[in-house]
């Protein structure tokens, strides 16, 4: 069976986000080892010898083009900067649009507009819990 016609439109179609969150400075205490695992503590560590973990690790790697470890990956995003590598990643990932989920409260987190430089259709999810926590807070 001939499936280049299906391997043809899954490699052009533009992909739907729906389910995001916001990009952080580089420098943020969210590290990047935290978007690979829910782990808090020592259990961070462990994070780096698992199977999910290591095939990501090579695969961002060979986008960037360096060598595929954590180390080789950070130093990467460190030099490259933030702007150069979140162009990178959208035009890889063929991302159209990006639905972010603003129940997430990290520091130094970018802001939904900034994001609109790399994909043409950025929204915001509001939960609404949330936003009721903050109305009978104040």
């Amino acid at each position: 069976m001939d499936f280049s016609e299906l391997r043809k439109a899954i490699e052009e179609v533009e992909l739907v986000d729906g389910h995001a969150h916001n990009l952080v400075a580089l420098d943020s205490n969210f590290s990047f080892i935290h978007a690979f695992s829910l782990a808090h503590g020592d259990a961070v560590a462990s994070t780096q010898h698992s199977l999910p973990f290591k095939r990501n690790i090579r695969d961002i790697a060979e986008l960037y083009g360096c060598k595929s470890s954590l180390e080789a990956v950070e130093e990467y995003r460190r030099v490259s900067g933030l702007e150069s590598i979140s162009s990178t990643c959208f035009k890889a990932a063929r991302i159209s649009t990006v639905i972010f989920d603003d129940g997430i409260v990290l520091d130094k987190i970018i802001d939904t507009e900034w994001h609109k430089t790399f994909t043409p259709h950025v929204a915001t999810l509001v939960r609404v819990e949330r936003l009721a926590e903050k109305i009978l807070n104040e």
